[in-house]
């Protein structure tokens, strides 16, 4: 039961690596500046947030 599962495991990763491509220079640079973004965008927030708690208190 439990090896039936694994296999099942290593067979769902092994269509996925063979599926799955190197990104060209022009989709890496997309998913590079899209990752930045939302790395600032979560810091803007969670600065705001504690800016109006340090307000507040």
């Amino acid at each position: 039961m439990v090896l039936g599962k694994l296999k099942d495991v290593v067979r769902s990763w092994r269509t996925i690596l063979l599926l799955s491509k190197k990104p060209d220079d022009e989709e890496f640079k997309l998913i590079t500046k899209l990752t930045f973004l939302g790395f600032v965008l979560i810091g803007l927030i969670a600065y705001f947030i504690h800016l109006v708690f340090v307000i507040i208190g």
